[in-house]
């Protein structure tokens, strides 16, 4: 048996992808910057921002990340019952769609109860993008 941390760190180790130089850089500063997004901007203006960066048609290591992030948003909260499973399989960018009006349609106790998911999940992508991705720059430390 798995504790809830385990799987959620698990889940964000799946989600990263190897990256070097300039781009680890921009990858750690985004996933650093999603707890906070999700605090200050909510469940669906997080998610409708991270459609929109993975729906470009960049097949760059950013637009894969934050399409991996959607997906998996999705997935776990299928999982859990507050979204229909259909969603964590539906296809881009269609889904998006669906996904937000599903947000909408959430009562409050299953919207704060999802955002609070989504919340553990992008702790755990901050503290792996951090570990994982290493610091350029001066020994001062770095602004990202």
């Amino acid at each position: 048996m798995q504790r809830i941390d385990q799987g959620m760190a698990l889940t964000a180790a799946g989600i990263l992808p190897e990256a070097k130089g300039d781009n680890a850089k921009e990858l750690r500063s985004r996933f650093r910057h999603l707890p906070v997004q999700l605090h200050t901007s909510g469940l669906a203006a997080t998610y409708a921002f991270i459609a929109a960066r993975s729906s470009s048609a960049s097949t760059d290591r950013l637009s894969q990340a934050y399409r991996a992030v959607a997906q998996q948003i999705r997935t776990h909260l299928a999982g859990k019952g507050m979204i229909d499973g259909e969603l964590a399989t539906a296809r881009e960018p269609e889904v998006h769609r669906e996904m937000l009006a599903a947000l909408g349609e959430m009562d409050t106790a299953t919207y704060t109860r999802a955002a609070r998911e989504v919340t553990v999940l992008f702790s755990w992508l901050r503290r792996l993008a951090d570990a994982v991705y290493p610091k350029s720059g001066s020994a001062s430390g770095e602004a990202s």
